[in-house]
């Protein structure tokens, strides 16, 4: 996996043609909201496409299996230990384009855009700041 030439570009790109989206389980949830920017700026996909949910409950279990019980951060870890090009950075490094982990209430993913983490809400891309970010990963390029 490595990022395209003009990755930046698709980011801003993404993000402008997304920007009014609403959140929905399955659809466009953190999870499918950062793998959606990761393909628009690598052309590759990080989740499995095996992995599918429609609602919340279904998007619990999911994560619960596919992280053996230890939550969104480990599924990652466990989806892309073979990604060749991905690897897991220090959460204070983390900059634009990179996949990160944060902790509310529970686990969740975003892309972090230099800033801020950015994630779906119900009804735009929400930007997050001072988050309690547990995990982050760096795509080459």
């Amino acid at each position: 996996m490595k990022k395209k030439v003009n990755w930046d570009q698709d980011f801003n790109l993404f993000l402008h043609k997304h920007a009014n989206r609403g959140f929905e389980w399955g659809s466009w949830d953190c999870c499918i909201f950062s793998n959606e920017l990761i393909k628009a700026i690598t052309g590759d996909s990080v989740i499995p496409k095996s992995w599918k949910w429609k609602n919340e409950k279904e998007a619990m279990a999911s994560i619960k299996k596919h992280g053996k019980g230890k939550g969104l951060a480990h599924a990652i870890d466990l989806a892309i230990k073979n990604i060749k090009g991905i690897k897991e950075i220090g959460k204070a490094f983390v900059t634009k384009g990179d996949l990160v982990v944060y902790k509310e209430e529970s686990e969740l993913c975003g892309i972090h855009d230099g800033y801020a983490v950015l994630t779906p809400t119900d009804d735009a891309i929400g930007v997050k700041q001072n988050t309690n970010i547990i995990k982050a990963w760096r795509i080459d390029g």
